[in-house]
């Protein structure tokens, strides 16, 4: 016969036990990732992987393939690698892993195979908990930067730069690019259409375009689904920084649009024309006029 107490004691037991067996299965956090990866480099390993936090080199947006500081993911022991990828992967979302993946398998100018294997991490300052340090994934149309306080959260995020060549992986954003240019009134297209191109990673300056709370409401709702489309390649977390980043600059509505050229089609189908999307202080962009796309995503706070 089963008595109550026995049943209390049992129930105790597996209360007791759960939030043990969810820790064991608990996915580590993005910075612990970080700390065990950098922890588990050699020496040697270091000397390629590491250099100062405030170095010029975290800022730098280049897009074509070729040598990155840092050492190549093919360079590292098996278990190092996978730590590297899965450390990737807590960055992006399911999608944004996808397309990572799509970017890497694209064979560069270079001569070298497709892959992810010949992407480049280096760390920015020794990672732990309280210090301050970034890591980054970078090489040919991949640039992932992630930054980390001793205190608080970042004030900036990025630069992340996305690309394709030949351009067929980001349809879905284009289109969505396409379908803004399509419901602008002529009045405002001849206010945010320019001649010539747009370089990408350049902030959007005053006079380029119209701010997004003077467009029309079906305007407004298409620049919004750009962003959010953006921000579907990042993870909750990443994505949830960038969203406080960027409604602290006054949000979407705060920001300004800006087209270069017609953007009636994809760049695949032939089309050519650039778009910006941000402020001084953000950016979200897209260039085709190369017949390739590039993309960046990068902000930080306003100064006080």
């Amino acid at each position: 016969m089963i008595t109550t107490s026995r049943i209390c004691t049992a129930v105790l037991a597996l209360l007791l036990i759960a939030p043990l067996a969810r820790g064991a299965d608990a996915k580590p956090s993005l910075q612990q990732q970080a700390v065990d990866l950098f922890n588990s480099l050699t020496p040697e390993q270091r000397k390629e992987a590491l250099l100062p936090y405030d170095s010029k080199e975290r800022n730098s947006e280049v897009f074509p393939g070729g040598k990155r500081p840092g050492i190549q993911l093919k360079a590292l022991e098996e278990k190092q690698r996978t730590a590297a990828i899965a450390m990737l992967k807590s960055f992006t979302s399911d999608y944004g892993a996808k397309k990572v993946e799509a970017i890497a398998e694209q064979t560069p100018n270079t001569g070298e195979q497709g892959g992810i294997d010949r992407y480049y991490l280096v760390f920015f300052g020794e990672p732990g908990k309280d210090k301050q340090y970034a890591w980054r994934l970078a090489e040919h149309h991949l640039t992932i930067v992630h930054l980390e306080m001793d205190s608080g959260e970042p004030a900036s995020f990025g630069p992340i730069l996305l690309g394709a060549n030949p351009p067929t992986l980001w349809d879905d954003e284009e289109d969505a690019m396409i379908a803004l240019y399509g419901s602008l009134s002529p009045q405002e297209r001849q206010k945010v259409t320019h001649d010539g191109g747009a370089l990408s990673a350049v902030p959007v300056k005053d006079g380029d375009g119209a701010k997004v709370s003077d467009l029309s409401p079906t305007a407004q709702a298409k620049v919004k689904a750009i962003y959010e489309g953006r921000l579907k390649f990042f993870s909750e977390d990443i994505a949830g920084r960038i969203r406080r980043i960027a409604d602290a600059n006054g949000g979407v509505n705060g920001m300004g649009i800006a087209f270069w050229g017609p953007a009636e089609k994809r760049c695949r189908d032939g089309g050519k024309w650039d778009f910006k999307l941000g402020s001084t202080n953000f950016l979200c962009d897209y260039e085709n006029q190369r017949k390739h796309i590039h993309m960046s995503m990068k902000g930080k706070l306003a100064e006080k």
